[in-house]
């Protein structure tokens, strides 16, 4: 666990020391996105380095310890390109990674565990107006532990931490003291139970990590409040935002057959692009994409992916805001 840690650290020395050279430029992106991964990078001595605690700790470079940590030899995350678009750094793509690993984490952990999220029926009317408000399930989660929660939004450049302790009682529901006898089994305790706000766009993430403070145990959750999905005939092709502006697009396909080849066909614009890439044994594959065509500011992004039977697209608009939008930098 020292040894990840210490990993993470020289990461996180490595990503200031490129950001101040970037800053030398005119490249107020980069900054952006060196300081999100910075911040990833110190969210990691606590989360992702235990699941690579094999990795030696002799590692000579940092760009060894960069791939010891998270590529494991190859990218999780296949990237298609539209023509004229620049190649993703290594950097980029690591970041695109995290966030699909920790949705399938979220989705499927091997333990079992994973953060399930109930809607709060009897919200005010004021309060529906706004962010809707979830309660926590920690499926598969000790009672015996204190934990603290992690949460990563695609606008921050950082995790944040909720500083308090929390606690599980045996239904799972995540609580901000611990659980009385008598709330044992409870799946509601008001002002005591943990609540997380939902984004507000379509398509946005919301990642949370429940970690266990002795480091033992971490559950993961995605919660997309509006999810951009389409089904079709048992296959589901879903668009989920992975930078600001829609810049960088995750398309997450689920029922498709096992093992089996995928076209992906992407068109933005004018511009069209297409891949194809094999699913696991659960049906699940991930791409990346960004919409950007160089030369546009905005447009609309529509993927479909090929079935044996189905045929399922997902339409997402796309807009780079201004110059300093994020987008995937170049080597």
């Amino acid at each position: 666990m020292a040894a990840a840690r210490r990993a993470c650290d020289h990461l996180a020395a490595e990503s200031r020391q490129l950001r101040d050279g970037w800053a030398l430029t005119d490249t107020t992106l980069m900054k952006r996105l060196i300081n999100r991964i910075t911040g990833l990078a110190l969210f990691l001595s606590l989360g992702f380095a235990l699941s690579f605690e094999g990795q030696s700790a002799k590692k000579e470079t940092k760009k060894q310890n960069l791939e010891g940590l998270f590529s494991l030899g190859s990218f999780q995350v296949k990237y298609v390109r539209f023509a004229g678009q620049p190649v993703p750094s290594k950097d980029f793509r690591v970041l695109l990674d995290h966030q699909a690993k920790w949705d399938d984490a979220g989705a499927s952990n091997s333990n079992g565990s994973h953060l399930r999220f109930v809607m709060i029926q009897n919200q005010s009317a004021q309060a529906e107006h706004g962010p809707t408000r979830y309660r926590v399930f920690a499926e598969g989660a000790p009672q015996n532990k204190v934990y603290s929660l992690q949460t990563w939004l695609v606008n921050n450049e950082a995790t944040t931490v909720d500083r308090r302790d929390l606690y599980v009682n045996t239904q799972g529901l995540v609580m901000t003291r611990r659980p009385r006898a008598d709330e044992e089994s409870s799946l509601s305790v008001g002002e005591d139970e943990l609540q997380v706000e939902s984004g507000a766009s379509v398509a946005e993430p919301m990642r949370y990590l429940l970690s266990a403070v002795d480091g033992e145990f971490l559950v993961y959750g995605t919660l997309v409040a509006h999810p951009l999905q389409s089904n079709d005939q048992g296959c589901r092709l879903e668009a989920r935002i992975a930078q600001p502006n829609e810049t960088a697009i995750l398309i997450i396909a689920d029922g498709f057959p096992a093992k089996s080849k995928i076209p992906l066909v992407l068109r933005s614009g004018d511009a069209l692009a297409s891949d194809t890439l094999e699913t696991d044994s659960n049906g699940h594959a991930v791409w990346a994409v960004s919409p950007i065509v160089p030369g546009v500011t905005q447009g609309i992004l529509k993927a479909s992916a090929e079935g044996p039977n189905c045929l399922p697209s997902v339409v997402l608009p796309w807009r780079t805001g201004s110059n300093d939008a994020p987008k995937p930098p170049e080597h």
